[in-house]
């Protein structure tokens, strides 16, 4: 879930890079394409640059090689830091290559990416902070920049999820603080279990997560209690979810899950302007790829630059759930309390 918006933007951005629908009489130019989303939470930031390509006979083989949409070499790409307006610092990205890229439209499992491991700052008292993007490419040098997301009060307030039956049909009330700069939010929901198949069996951890919703800046600021913002939820998807993933009661025969006292994560991911413009503009509905593709954010070039911040909350069930939960025997629920390591 935390690298949701990065994964998906990716093909999202990629998705204008090649085209059976060429002219072949057209003077061929070099497009670069650039996705990045800057989390000064993270350990590590990266930022995908690769390019256009010409493709005149089989786009889909073009896409599969590598050296198609990969730059050659190692690009000069820096990020530049700026304090109150200020530019302060100057961070030299590395290269990095992963291995865990799943099969698609584009080369795997490989794929290139731009990195670095400094820590970059979020927004404080008295300190505001923005980035701007540097890449020196064959054909130009490419700038784009973006405010940051989050300060150090950006979290989870509420301490638990009430799933009780008796609030089936009802919409559920889950409260945060909300980022500086943020103009989206994304938010999931996360159960972890462990699960014992056989008595002498060693548990497993399980977990199986859900989306609760996307929400504007603008929408929550109008739902709000006291400081913190507010978004719903409803307790009969919790269990329909389950239910999906457990299976029926014959597969789940003689299996024990435990369940401790922070069984449920709550992940709320913000993201700044013009990652909601991407967004929107792309139509998340259908895997934020089905809008125009000549819409960029990049000045002479496609794709993203933005910043986002996450905040995970390990969070109580409250109420009667657990109580409902261990009485449906079909699933072999047991609570034994205690934090989850």
């Amino acid at each position: 879930m935390k690298r949701r918006w990065f994964i998906l933007l990716v093909v999202s951005a990629l998705s204008t890079a090649c085209s059976n629908d060429i002219d072949i009489f057209a003077d061929y130019k070099q497009m670069p394409i650039v996705y990045g989303l800057l989390d000064a939470r993270a350990d590590t930031n990266y930022v995908k640059i690769t390019r256009a390509f010409y493709a005149p006979d089989d786009t889909y083989l073009a896409a599969a090689n590598p050296d198609s949409s990969n730059y050659p070499g190692r690009l000069d790409v820096r990020l530049v830091e700026y304090r109150n307006g200020d530019s302060v610092r100057e961070i030299v990205l590395d290269t990095i290559t992963i291995h865990n890229k799943q099969e698609g439209l584009f080369y795997a499992p490989s794929q290139k990416l731009y990195y670095t491991a400094e820590p970059l700052n979020h927004n404080g008292s008295g300190a505001q902070y923005h980035y701007r993007l540097k890449a020196v490419l064959p054909d130009r040098v490419l700038t784009t920049e973006t405010d940051m997301v989050g300060n150090g009060g950006f979290g989870v307030q509420s301490l638990g999820v009430n799933f009780s039956k008796e609030y089936f049909g009802t919409n559920r009330p889950f409260l945060f603080r909300p980022a500086t700069n943020a103009s989206i939010y994304q938010v999931t929901m996360a159960f972890t279990f462990k699960e014992q198949r056989t008595p002498d069996g060693d548990t497993i951890p399980r977990t199986f997560s859900w989306d609760i919703g996307t929400y504007t800046d603008e929408y929550l600021s109008k739902h709000m209690d006291g400081d913190c913002y507010v978004f719903t939820y409803r307790p009969e998807n919790f269990y329909a979810k389950l239910k999906e993933f457990v299976g029926d009661d014959s597969l789940t025969q003689g299996v024990s899950r435990f369940i401790s006292d922070y069984p449920v994560e709550v992940d709320i991911t913000a993201g700044g302007e013009k990652l909601m413009q991407y967004i929107y503009h792309n139509d998340a509905t259908y895997g934020f790829s089905s809008g125009d593709p000549e819409f960029s954010l990049i000045d002479g070039g496609y794709g993203v630059f933005s910043s986002r911040m996450t905040a995970v909350g390990n969070i109580r069930l409250a109420g009667e759930t657990v109580p409902e939960l261990v009485a449906m025997p079909r699933w072999g629920f047991v609570f034994i309390g205690g934090r989850e390591e």
